[in-house]
């Protein structure tokens, strides 16, 4: 492979304000294979249309008065994310990517990863999407990522604004996100940092989902050696929480077992998660799922393969949380309780298979909390945990 150049101005290779959404789409992808360094200096309105895809040693850097307008590609299947990096693709880890300064207007684009509500032999895999990567800033597979001065106030229903899945070491700091999803998502992963944030979200603002809808995480597995502070849940949210965190376990696959929408099995060939109707119907699985592409379908139940930039030993049937710290944290928005911790079990997702192991919930800690409008409790744990603590809850019950 060639060696990456230094550094350039995306406008030098046709990003415009002027230019049309795929224009500009491919200028800025051919800037980031040929250049370690990108910057977009003039200020402006640029439409882009589908996605950006990273490869390591990337570093992105938008100006004061940057605005990237997502433009539709007139084929749902293709919108996909708008930065995602390649391992997501490859199945690989990339490593040192940063993005400092997008302020993304959605303007009425999501991503058609997988439809949720299909069956099958119906259910459309996109071909520039990942099953579960659903963010407009999308990770997985990712060492050394920063994501720094980051806007989008026009969340739709359906994507969220940042997600990161199977990482270490990741920072965020310095983000609004607003609308009707997730603000920052993330999957299985270890060591991070998310500061300086504020939230005005109709879903989760604060997600730390060990194990979620198969079409909302792209893998299943534990989040350990987080920092979480500075962050606010604004006024006006109309989401049922501020902080998720959702654990989960999943089993080995035996011939004959039920499974559901959701569930996830380990196979000696890697881990497969159940795709269906989220209706609660169970399904029984004779033929042992060990393909190597994306899906199949066996027995009538829709598989995808996901953990592949695993070995097979290195896949974990725990999906648990441990070690994170939550400090200095603002409740404007008015909640029966602002943080749950617990497992699932409806007809979107059992995160939990029957008879499994309790994952493991342990060291998380709360500090610092001030509500400013009525908050019932701050926190509600309904699962079996170990050492969770709630120092300095202001204006609120601490919970538990």
């Amino acid at each position: 492979m060639n060696q990456k150049k230094k550094q350039i101005d995306a406008c030098d290779l046709g990003f415009s304000p002027g230019a049309a959404g795929c224009a500009n789409a491919a200028a800025l992808q051919r800037a980031v294979r040929e250049y370690e360094t990108v910057s977009v200096t003039v200020p402006g309105v640029y439409d882009i249309s589908g996605t950006v895809r990273l490869p390591s040693d990337t570093h992105l850097e938008f100006s004061r008065g940057v605005i990237l307008r997502r433009v539709p590609l007139g084929n749902s299947l293709l919108e996909g994310n708008l930065f995602v990096n390649d391992g997501a693709f490859t199945g690989e880890f990339n490593e040192n990517i940063s993005i400092d300064g997008a302020h993304i207007s959605v303007n009425g684009v999501e991503s058609a990863a997988i439809s949720s509500d299909g069956d099958a032999g119906t259910i459309p895999l996109a071909p520039n999407s990942v099953t579960g990567l659903r963010g407009h800033i999308s990770f997985l597979y990712i060492r050394h990522l920063k994501i720094r001065n980051i806007t989008i106030t026009d969340l739709l229903s359906k994507d969220y604004g940042i997600q990161v899945s199977d990482f270490e070491d990741v920072t965020i700091e310095n983000i609004h996100i607003e609308g009707k999803k997730d603000g920052v998502h993330f999957g299985p992963g270890r060591n991070f940092i998310l500061r300086n944030g504020k939230f005005r979200t109709g879903d989760d603002a604060i997600a730390l989902n060990c194990a979620d809808y198969s079409v909302s995480n792209p893998n299943f597995g534990s989040i350990s050696g987080g920092l979480i502070e500075n962050c606010t849940d604004l006024n006006g949210a109309e989401g049922s929480l501020f902080i998720r965190i959702l654990a989960g376990t999943a089993r080995d696959w035996v011939r004959g077992m039920t499974v559901c929408h959701s569930d996830a099995v380990r196979t000696g060939n890697g881990m497969y998660r159940v795709v269906m109707r989220p209706d609660d119907r169970r399904y029984v699985s004779v033929t042992e799922p060990l393909f190597d592409g994306a899906s199949e379908v066996l027995d009538g139940i829709f598989w995808i393969k996901t953990h592949r930039a695993y070995s097979p030993r290195e896949i974990s049937l725990e999906a648990g949380c441990s070690d994170i710290t939550f400090r200095n944290l603002t409740l404007e928005q008015p909640r029966e309780r602002a943080a749950l911790i617990y497992m699932n079990d409806d007809g979107y997702l059992h995160s939990y298979y029957p008879g499994s192991e309790i994952p493991r919930i342990k060291n998380i800690r709360f500090e610092d909390i001030r509500a400013v409008k009525p908050v019932g409790r701050f926190l509600s744990v309904e699962m079996p945990a170990e050492n969770i603590s709630v120092l300095g809850c202001r204006g609120c019950e601490p919970g538990i």
